[in-house]
């Protein structure tokens, strides 16, 4: 895999670059990880593998164009201004013709204006659903907004109430930027819906670290169930303060965001444990692409693959699919691809999904949700029930009884 000071040829002939943009900042405890990954997959796309179930890996290179080899070029981004420049210098400079990787709902904002301008794909799974207001062709997300991560959250908690009975308030605490705000809102309107109180709406800036007046509210709150929308550093930082102040609530659901990062377990350690977070994938799934992904990751890194990380590169691999399937590089063609229905054998996809249609708007008809739980520094599935593969700690434990 190129960096973004390795220019050399554009996209044509027998490489095709496409453009994996990274944020490298305290939204994530970790950022080699997107790199590490698209090195696993830049070599499965480009040489024979058949020992995988993974796409391309029976071939070489891009079948359609000739046996084309794929060449991801890495672009550091770490506010909306450099999302804009990085993606105008993959495009223009690199030649890149798709853009994937890992953003937020703002830089996202900021990045697609750049692809659209130059008719560039982007696939990226910021999930704001003004997003899908914008009204741009080249934007796509392959899994699903706030408004679908929040309803299958509440949907879990009622699984939950039914079995327990026990649940009836909610609080909920929130970064304050388009990402913390917007699901907030949300959930309060979720809850209140799924006959829930909210007790209490707390909302801090990613960028403190004392954090103590804010778990005392929550403390103060004795809500049964706590739903968080943080960023890496701020998601431990309130871990480590729930710990100073001896308090837990029967239920903490994260919404993905900090809480899926590897640092978080990492660094919190058996403090971890009980943590449910919003996912779209989980590496305890029964799909053999999904086991030989995890466990090419792990063997390179000594890490377990997250979910967050997994679906962000994932999406260089559907550029690719598209590429291949429209047997072009013109943007109009790939873009028509991805409407139409990619053309991947479920057997290779370790997401499990049901398909990749993508709508008008630019989303995946078939994105899917699941909600796991830490327990011993990794994560399992416990909702829903057809994918569950742990079972659920509920109540939490208390910080003694741990």
């Amino acid at each position: 895999m190129a960096s973004e000071t390795e220019a050399d040829s554009t996209s044509s002939g027998d490489t095709v670059r496409l453009g994996l943009m990274i944020a490298k900042n305290g939204q994530s405890l970790s950022s080699d990880e997107w790199e590490v990954l698209a090195d696993i997959f830049e070599d499965v796309i480009n040489n024979k593998h058949e020992d995988l179930s993974l796409p391309f890996a029976a071939d070489e290179g891009l079948p359609n164009l000739g046996g084309a080899k794929v060449e991801f070029v890495t672009g550091e981004q770490i506010d909306t201004q450099t999302a804009v420049q990085v993606a105008e210098h993959l495009i223009l400079e690199e030649g890149v013709v798709g853009l994937f990787g890992h953003f937020t709902s703002t830089t996202t904002a900021a990045a697609m204006v750049a692809a659209e301008k130059n008719s560039v794909p982007l696939l990226s799974e910021g999930t704001s659903m003004s997003l899908l207001n914008a009204g741009y062709d080249y934007w796509l997300r392959s899994f699903g907004g706030d408004d679908f991560y929040v309803e299958s959250s509440m949907e879990f908690i009622d699984s939950v109430k039914e079995a327990s009975g026990d649940i009836s308030t909610i609080a909920l605490c929130s970064e304050n930027s388009d990402f913390g705000t917007g699901i907030a809102s949300l959930e309060k309107a979720a809850a209140e819906e799924h006959g829930y109180e909210v007790v209490e709406n707390v909302f801090y800036d990613s960028t403190d670290r004392d954090v103590s007046s804010k778990v005392r509210l929550l403390k103060d709150a004795g809500a049964d169930v706590v739903m968080m929308s943080s960023y890496a550093t701020d998601a431990v930082a309130f871990m480590e303060e729930f710990k100073a102040q001896d308090y837990f609530p029967k239920m903490l659901l994260g919404q993905r965001g900090g809480f899926m990062s590897s640092g978080f377990a990492k660094t919190l350690g058996a403090d971890a444990d009980t943590v449910l977070t919003t996912a779209r994938w989980c590496t305890a799934m029964d799909n053999e692409a999904s086991v030989q992904i995890a466990k090419l990751f792990e063997e390179k890194t000594g890490s377990a693959l997250i979910g967050d990380v997994l679906v962000d590169v994932w999406n260089g691999v559907l550029l690719a699919v598209a590429i291949n399937q429209a047997g072009s590089t013109d943007s109009k063609e790939i873009r028509a691809a991805f409407a139409q229905g990619l053309d991947l054998d479920p057997a290779l996809d370790p997401m499990a999904l049901d398909g990749y249609v993508y709508g008008e708007t630019g989303e995946n008809e078939n994105h899917a949700c699941v909600i796991v739980q830490y327990a011993d520094g990794a994560l399992g599935t416990v909702y829903p029930e057809d994918k569950a593969v742990a079972e659920l700690t509920y109540p939490s434990e208390t910080w003694s009884e741990r």
